[in-house]
């Protein structure tokens, strides 16, 4: 793969960005979990016979793009606009992966009518959602302390306690795989090798997601604790997907976005986990093509 687009944003930081697919498609903008990377999406093939042309971003202090000290939740969608101007795209689909699903509704909360439609594959919710027993309950034993000491902690000394834990140091290739074939849990090893090389491209994201240090990465996870995004006043077609067997983002927190969204549906994979975004790819894509045409 051919290095990525460098965009100088207007406060002198640098974005990198992949444009791949069908440059003729529907554009979208696919956004990273945590600790990931553009480089840890499924392969591009998929965009293509999708119709899609698929702008892969390197949040910032991810991989080549430079960290954000001062960014607040909504502050990635702001970047985005950047990336829209560049290339003239009038209006986008915006998608995001895990914790990237936080960042494509805080982005959507900025860029207003110039989104069409929004994916969430496997979504962490806004920090309010954690204030909810149930919400708690449903999740996998590790979110869960996550989420209970996130209504204890400070959300920078959290982040600062975590990071080591997301990235192990010093990281190595076959350290790298390990640490994505053991987080994935024997369901989502499955959703990986559905893909050939799926769990090759997550490692060396992983990789690339602290090629910076570990900065840009304790900041993303406290900008996901910071409370008050205003989920009202996304109106577009939001569709959540979710596997009935992931403890990372259940069924359960698609229902309560759904809940608090005007214009969302949740779709559910039984049997499917985490990763469900890596056999399913092609047709989340399609689907959130005919979601911006209604």
């Amino acid at each position: 793969m051919d290095g990525p687009e460098i965009i100088a944003l207007a406060d002198g930081r640098a974005l990198a960005v992949d444009d791949v697919g069908d440059r003729r498609g529907v554009p979208v903008v696919y956004l990273h979990g945590t600790p990931d990377s553009r480089l840890g999406r499924p392969p591009d093939e998929g965009a293509a016979q999708a119709g899609v042309r698929l702008l892969a971003l390197d949040r910032p202090g991810a991989g080549h793009s430079d960290p954000h000290p001062a960014a607040r939740l909504s502050s990635l969608g702001h970047d985005v606009r950047a990336v829209l101007d560049r290339w003239g795209i009038d209006q986008v689909i915006l998608l995001g992966w895990s914790s990237g699903g936080l960042s494509a509704l805080a982005a959507a909360t900025v860029l207003g009518d110039r989104v069409r439609a929004v994916g969430l594959i496997a979504p962490i919710p806004p920090v309010e959602a954690y204030a909810e027993a149930d919400i708690v309950s449903g999740l996998g034993p590790a979110r869960r302390r996550f989420a209970e000491m996130a209504l204890e902690v400070p959300a920078a000394e959290l982040a600062a306690e975590v990071a080591p834990y997301l990235v192990p140091q010093p990281l190595t290739p076959a350290l790298a795989l390990e640490h994505v074939l053991d987080g994935a849990g024997e369901t989502g090893r499955g959703e990986l090798a559905a893909v050939a090389g799926s769990a090759e491209r997550l490692a060396g994201s992983l990789a690339a997601s602290v090629r910076q240090g570990l900065v840009g990465l304790q900041h993303d996870v406290a900008l996901q604790l910071e409370p008050g995004l205003d989920l009202s006043g996304i109106r577009v077609p939001v569709r959540t997907f979710h596997g009935s067997e992931d403890g990372v983002s259940p069924s359960i927190v698609g229902a309560w976005l759904v809940g608090r969204l005007p214009n969302a549906v949740l779709d559910l994979s039984p049997g499917g986990s985490h990763h469900l975004l890596f056999p399913r790819w092609a047709g989340i894509l399609r689907a959130l093509r005919r979601d911006a045409a209604m």
